[in-house]
Parts: structure tokens; C-alpha cells; sequence
């Protein structure tokens, strides 16, 4: 495994690190410390709450932990416990690295490489508290990263995309001539090119959804209680625009 020093040296990263002697990390744009300070803020309140709920033993998921900022968020909130998922080696590594810089024991935070379309709930057990954040628009199925979420969820999953401007519904045939059904959730497109090695899996067809959708997909999943995080005027303006939202689902 490559050092702290050798990774500092390597490719920008996507966390807002700042290391134990001050130093902050060189991030991959500008405006990814205020996309990451907006989703922990929206989540923060309903997460330490969850996990207060379930007490000292409280478990949390972290899944497409990327580098592992949010993992590191959820012990700090009260979880006894993260479970750390990737798909990608040199995501995981970096979070090992961090781990290890804070003095994190690997049992408080473990780390799993698997791909979630590989696995079942069964595999990866039940928790109080699910992450998903910044997945299921990557992926081409995000109705089945849902489910895997709902099926390992005890209490709330935190669900964050990013999302189209698509509100009004969107016009298709429905299997007879002059037929015509109106859908109010829609996806759009986007053909992930594999030049994002630490934020997307390569070459695949992303769902991104409108709003509607994202929290249609939720209910589908099986989440009974389902609604949005309101931003602050002071959040990430993709958040206060509706380019990005945060769902609390129970």
C-alpha cells in the first residue's frame, strides 16, 4: 500500500481532508469542500439522532465510502461501528491511509472492497444507519443499489444524488397506437466515459433522476416514510437550486 506522502503526491483528491498537522489536501475542484460541507450539515442532525436512538452499540453503512470521509463522519456522530464499502482498490486504500492517520481502529471502521451488484443484505448485515450518498446517479441500475440499501437498513438511509431540472412530465406510448401516458419521474442520460477513475466505474449508461423519481425509487425500494432535507440559503447552490437533494428515508 502506497503512504500518506506518496497519495499527497498522486492524484487530487475528492475529500476536504485536513491532516493532523493542518495541512489540507488538494482537491479535485473548488467546489467539492462546499458540496461535502452541505450534504454533512443537511444529514448530521437526523443521523446523530438515529444512532442516539439505537445507543452505545449503534452500526452504520457507508456504501461507495469513496475515500472514506463520511465513515469518519458517522463515528463522530455516535456510531460504534461503520462498515466501509467500495468497489474501487485505490478508493479503499486512501481510505485505509486516512484511518490509519487518525488513529481509527480498523475494527471501529472496517473496510470491504465489493461491487454492490454482487451482493445481497444478507451478505452485508443490517444497521442503523445507511449511506448512500453520491452513487445511484453513477450506476445503471440505481433501483437495485435502493433495494440493496432498504434491506440493510434497521432505521434511516440517507439517500443524496444529484438530480435533472425535469418537472413537467414526460410524454410516451404505452403500447397502443394514440395511447399516450404522462410520467411525472423521468431520468436523463449520462454516458460515463472512464476518465473519473476515483468518482465513477468506467464505461456505463448513469440514471440520474428528477426529484420525483428519486423519491418514487425510494418508496419502490420499500422505505415507508420518505421525504427531502431542506438546504440553508448559505448551502451549495446545487443543493438550494435543486441540482442535488438529500432523502431521509425510514
Amino acid at each position: 500500500m502506497t503512504s500518506l506522502d506518496e497519495e499527497l503526491r498522486g492524484q487530487p483528491w475528492i475529500y476536504p481532508w485536513r491532516l493532523r498537522n493542518g495541512q489540507d489536501v488538494r482537491v479535485a475542484n473548488a467546489e467539492l469542500p462546499s458540496i461535502h460541507r452541505t450534504r454533512a450539515e443537511m444529514i448530521e442532525p437526523r443521523v446523530r439522532a438515529a444512532l442516539a436512538e439505537a445507543g452505545p452499540d449503534a452500526t452504520a453503512l457507508d456504501l461507495a465510502c469513496n475515500e472514506g470521509w463520511f465513515s469518519h463522519r458517522l463515528l463522530e456522530w455516535g456510531a460504534a461501528k461503520v462498515v466501509s464499502v467500495d468497489v474501487r482498490e485505490k478508493n479503499l486504500q486512501r481510505a485505509a491511509i486516512m484511518r490509519d492517520h487518525y488513529g481509527i481502529a480498523p475494527e471501529a471502521m472496517e473496510l470491504r472492497q465489493l461491487d454492490v451488484f454482487a451482493i445481497t443484505p444478507e451478505d452485508l448485515g443490517t444497521f442503523d444507519v445507511v449511506l448512500l450518498l453520491g452513487l445511484i446517479y453513477h450506476v445503471e441500475n440505481p433501483m437495485g443499489v435502493l433495494r440493496l440499501a432498504r434491506g440493510c437498513t434497521k432505521d434511516l438511509c440517507v439517500v443524496e444524488s444529484q438530480l435533472t431540472r425535469q418537472t413537467e412530465p414526460v410524454v410516451h406510448g404505452l403500447g397502443q397506437t394514440g395511447e399516450l401516458h404522462e410520467s411525472l419521474g423521468s431520468f436523463a442520460i449520462q454516458l460515463e466515459r472512464g476518465d473519473n477513475s476515483l468518482a465513477s466505474t468506467g464505461r456505463v449508461i448513469s440514471l440520474i433522476p428528477n426529484r420525483i423519481a428519486m423519491k418514487q425509487m425510494a418508496e419502490v425500494a420499500g422505505f415507508a416514510h420518505v421525504e427531502f432535507a431542506t438546504p440553508h440559503t448559505d448551502h451549495n447552490p446545487q443543493y438550494v437550486g435543486g441540482d442535488r437533494a438529500v432523502l431521509f428515508a425510514s
